[in-house]
């Protein structure tokens, strides 16, 4: 059986990504702080807990790989963000944002390929659409994405010797429970946003996961270094 890491992977986005890729009968490994949510994910999902921001050398997926074998793709999915401009951030601050959405997934990254040398694999890297345009009082969160972009793209170059493709998919507006939340408080910023959409809606957790199964599968087995959007056109609209 496939085996599959999914980082983050019992909350939000990450949850959706979970079930796609047991829908498609890989043994998914969930590594995050807490076992919340895992257990409805069914018996086919292993949690490993962990604080990746603290394992600096991606132990975590080490110990994994030792149990299950080769992974045939890691998805790096856990992420933090802040909303504050740049002349509000703490140094802290930005060292947590930085410690979870780029030091954590540089060295699972580098632990990954270290590992699968001999075997092939695909990495996929979940960036935002802060790494293609800049958003509103996130400068810290948009510097972090914009950095997992250009590791997608070095380890893509330096992995292809491998066998091992690494990609990045940056998603738009999904309608989580933690998007209704934040704009039930301004609905009218909904409209706003929905109206730059060429589609005029929001997506869909489910669209997210199937850009990375894809991404992940062999029938991307020719792509290579790309940040995919996952936004129905928002970054280039109007």
């Amino acid at each position: 059986m496939a085996v599959a890491i999914i980082t983050g992977g019992n909350k939000g986005l990450g949850l959706s990504q979970s079930r796609r890729f047991l829908e498609a009968g890989f043994e998914v490994y969930v590594v995050a702080r807490s076992r919340a949510d895992v257990d409805q994910l069914g018996e086919k999902a292993r949690f490993v807990e962990s604080d990746i921001a603290q394992d600096r050398s991606a132990n975590w997926l080490a110990d994994i790989h030792a149990k299950a074998g080769p992974i045939a793709a890691l998805v790096n999915n856990a992420g933090v963000h802040l909303k504050k401009p740049v002349w509000d951030v703490g140094p802290h601050e930005l060292d947590h944002v930085l410690d979870i959405n780029v030091r954590a997934m540089f060295a699972a990254c580098g632990r990954y390929v270290s590992l699968h040398q001999d075997c092939g694999g695909a990495i996929v890297n979940v960036a935002s659409m802060g790494a293609i345009m800049a958003l509103p009082s996130s400068a810290a969160y948009v510097t972090a994405k914009t950095a997992v972009v250009g590791l997608t793209r070095s380890v893509a170059v330096d992995a292809a010797q491998f066998g091992i493709r690494c990609n990045a998919v940056s998603p738009g507006f999904i309608d989580t429970d933690m998007t209704r939340a934040i704009l039930a408080k301004d609905p009218a910023r909904r409209d706003r946003i929905e109206a730059r959409i060429p589609s005029h809606r929001f997506g869909s957790p489910q669209d997210v996961a199937n850009s990375i199964f894809y991404l992940a599968s062999d029938q991307a087995a020719y792509v290579n270094g790309v940040n995919l959007p996952v936004d129905a056109g928002y970054a280039i609209g109007f």
